[in-house]
């Protein structure tokens, strides 16, 4: 009970340091805050960043909240720190001397705790100016199954809402790219609404964000490189052992993108993940040097492993200010890849 009360204090703190913010963090078009140095404040919409500038952020202030956040999370002060605020929005802080002297950089993006269906995000614009970027296949139909040929003329005849409704139903391996602020969490989650109510399904992130709030079989495990936190490797051999229908890995960052595809391939397809990347066909290129951090990849050939992922990992979507910009599907990949 102490324990509890000591925590609501915590987060107490951090809200009354915040005050001179939230009227930004309140804002539904703003959806993160940058601090590069006291007295200047960006905030990130639909339209870009927007700039302000706002005395009372002075270093000392700065400094203050950054503290009172990191007590929040119960860590130790260090140069640089991922954090959690009290209301789910994820907090990055860098202070001296990982930045200049008489700086402070704090970074606040907001926790999305509405899950839009795709037809909102389609009212929203998100499907308005897409690129099929795979190739299109020719004397290679007749190798195509029933399922493969029916999501390519979903894909051809322009029908992307049904395209990537069946592709989730059809249990593809679904990967979205993008930079930063794309909006890849939000469209996993639209993603992930088109799943069964009935499936087990187990998610793995270092912040909490993929709700799944339809769906009462469901386990949210969390991994951090704090002391007293789990890799994101033990999350996926626990839940290896945990009976799940589908797996969702929050983000490929590391060595762990070989365990989630081996998981894939072992019986639990239909995955959704994040990456960044620059385009939908480097995405192939980032996860292979990501599998090349692990000890399996590490004996494997770089071609090898792309041929694994082309198997894999069925549709790669890439997004760009919240908007899909291209889309590739290629089932033939892994066969002409195999015959070279």
């Amino acid at each position: 009970m102490q324990d509890r009360t000591d925590q609501d204090g915590r987060a107490l703190a951090v809200r009354q340091l915040l005050r001179p913010l939230q009227s930004w963090l309140d804002e539904p078009d703003v959806t993160e805050i940058a601090i590069p140095r006291p007295g200047v404040l960006f905030v990130r919409g639909r339209s870009g960043w927007r700039q302000h500038a706002v005395a009372m952020l002075t270093y000392d202030y700065l400094a203050a909240l950054a503290d009172a956040i990191t007590v929040y999370n119960g860590l130790a002060p260090a140069p640089i720190l991922s954090l959690t605020l009290p209301n789910g929005e994820r907090g990055q802080v860098a202070q001296a001397p990982a930045v200049i002297d008489g700086t402070l950089s704090l970074n606040i993006r907001k926790h999305g705790l509405v899950v839009k269906s795709l037809s909102d995000l389609d009212a929203e614009g998100a499907f308005e100016n897409w690129r099929d970027v795979s190739p299109m296949p020719s004397s290679e139909a007749a190798l195509l199954s029933t399922r493969e040929a029916e999501l390519l003329s979903l894909k051809r005849d322009g029908r992307v809402i049904d395209f990537l409704t069946r592709a989730v139903q059809l249990r593809c391996n679904i990967v979205i790219a993008g930079r930063t602020g794309s909006g890849k969490t939000t469209f996993a989650r639209s993603l992930m609404e088109l799943v069964p109510v009935d499936e087990r399904l187990i998610t793995i992130e270092d912040v909490h964000e993929l709700l799944l709030p339809h769906h009462p079989n469901r386990v949210h495990m969390l991994y951090g490189p704090d002391a007293g936190r789990v890799s994101a490797t033990d999350c996926l051999a626990a839940c290896m052992r945990s009976s799940p229908d589908r797996v969702f890995l929050a983000e490929l960052r590391g060595a762990e993108a070989w365990e989630y595809l081996s998981a894939l391939n072992t019986g639990h397809p239909g995955g959704i993940t994040t990456t960044h990347a620059n385009d939908a066909r480097g995405t192939y290129d980032r996860i292979a040097w990501l599998v090349k951090q692990s000890v399996a990849g590490q004996q494997m050939a770089l071609a090898a492993i792309l041929a694994y992922l082309h198997r894999t990992l069925d549709l790669v979507i890439y997004m760009a200010d919240r908007r899909v910009v291209e889309l590739h599907y290629d089932p033939m990949a892994a066969t002409r890849l195999d015959g070279q």
